[in-house]
């Protein structure tokens, strides 16, 4: 498992863990192992402190948590918890610590002193008999916020918790042994995960959509659109990407007088699905030439938007010019800022074989 992040002065920084024991700390720049860091048994998860790059957070298979000083290769502060530790991040503002386990147990530690002292164990209900479909596997902070963080477990299910509260559940996917982890759009509104039936599946995610509820209520999304990639392991949406209509229909690549390629090329249509309702959608996603694949959805109570048009407004097409389909089929003239929001949205996927590959948002949900 890997992190990347950017360091002082424009650098980049690379932490590296696996079965040796150990985490590695890379120079990219010049492709050497400035350090390591040694456990005594496998590290399962890793992070740095996301506003002082001197100490990261680590959690290993030895039950332990902890926090190490970069600088001077050393722990800062550690935690036995008692269960092996599966999943570990920090909060956007390095205050929190938010530490899982292979039992699905979920703790908070207050790490303002770089220190990890303990404040609550959040109740995530998961009902599982097996020890190993409780598993946490992976954490992500929602974007510019401290409270609300997204947490995937191996009982093929993404929970939403705000502070302390369990207040939403996206299903779908499958995960029962893997280390797969779910993420946020730079927005905030859709949700990317990747699964082990080799697809990608995506959520929408509006809190201002759910109405009021109890606090013992939790919210369900089971609605998703996916795409097939095979053997996909990792799946985030490209944070430099600005999702919107820049590219038409007809999409080709193009290279610079030095061979680079500027975008991805058109690829066919492929894949749909019935929904809960008894409808299917054709959705089209542009993607890279290593990859084919088709984008489908499955729909319910919470259809997500990620398939919206992605041309421009004066280029839309009317409903006079898609014979059989009326303008509600094509989603035309209802469309607001919320729609458009995944327009052009790009998501980057990597599998067990090591393939990166590239798709991108576009086209109509047109019913079928």
């Amino acid at each position: 498992m890997f992190l990347i992040y950017h360091g002082p002065n424009l650098s980049m920084y690379l932490l590296s863990s696996s079965m040796d024991k150990t985490v590695r700390l890379w120079d990219i720049t010049s492709s050497t192992c400035l350090k390591t860091f040694s456990h005594t048994d496998y590290v399962t998860c890793i992070q740095f402190n996301p506003v002082d790059d001197n100490f990261f957070i680590s959690g290993s298979l030895d039950e332990k948590v902890r926090i190490w000083n970069v600088h001077d290769r050393k722990i800062e502060d550690w935690n036995d918890l008692h269960e092996m530790v599966t999943a570990a991040c920090y909060s956007p503002d390095g205050q929190v610590a938010m530490v899982g386990s292979h039992k699905g147990s979920c703790h908070l530690f207050d790490t303002t002193e770089k220190k990890l002292l303990y404040k609550s164990q959040i109740d995530l209900r998961i009902r599982k008999k097996k020890s190993g479909q409780k598993k946490i596997t992976g954490f992500q902070f929602a974007p510019g916020s401290s409270l609300e963080v997204l947490i995937t477990s191996a009982d093929s299910r993404i929970r939403v918790v705000n502070g302390d509260e369990l207040v939403h559940k996206f299903k779908g996917f499958r995960n029962t042994s893997s280390q797969i982890s779910a993420s946020v759009a730079p927005n905030g509104k859709y949700v990317v995960c990747a699964s082990e039936d080799s697809h990608v599946y995506v959520w929408r995610h509006d809190n201002s959509s759910h109405p009021s509820r109890s606090r013992s209520a939790v919210d369900v999304t089971n609605s998703y659109e996916h795409f097939h990639c095979r053997d996909v392991t990792v799946a985030i949406t490209w944070p430099g990407a600005e999702a919107r209509g820049s590219l038409g229909c007809r999409s080709s690549r193009h290279s610079d007088s030095d061979g680079a390629v500027n975008s991805v090329p058109e690829t066919p249509i492929r894949n749909n699905e019935h929904g809960s309702n008894g409808t299917a959608h054709s959705h089209r996603y542009i993607e890279s030439p290593v990859c084919e694949g088709g984008a489908s959805t499955s729909t319910s109570n919470h259809p997500v938007e990620a398939a919206s048009p992605s041309l421009p407004d004066e280029q839309l097409p009317s409903a006079k010019s898609s014979p059989g389909h009326s303008s509600s089929d094509l989603c035309i003239g209802a469309m607001d800022v919320q729609r458009r929001s995944a327009w052009g949205l790009v998501i980057v996927t990597a599998g067990q074989g090591g393939e990166i590959r590239v798709f991108q948002n576009f086209g109509f949900p047109v019913q079928v």
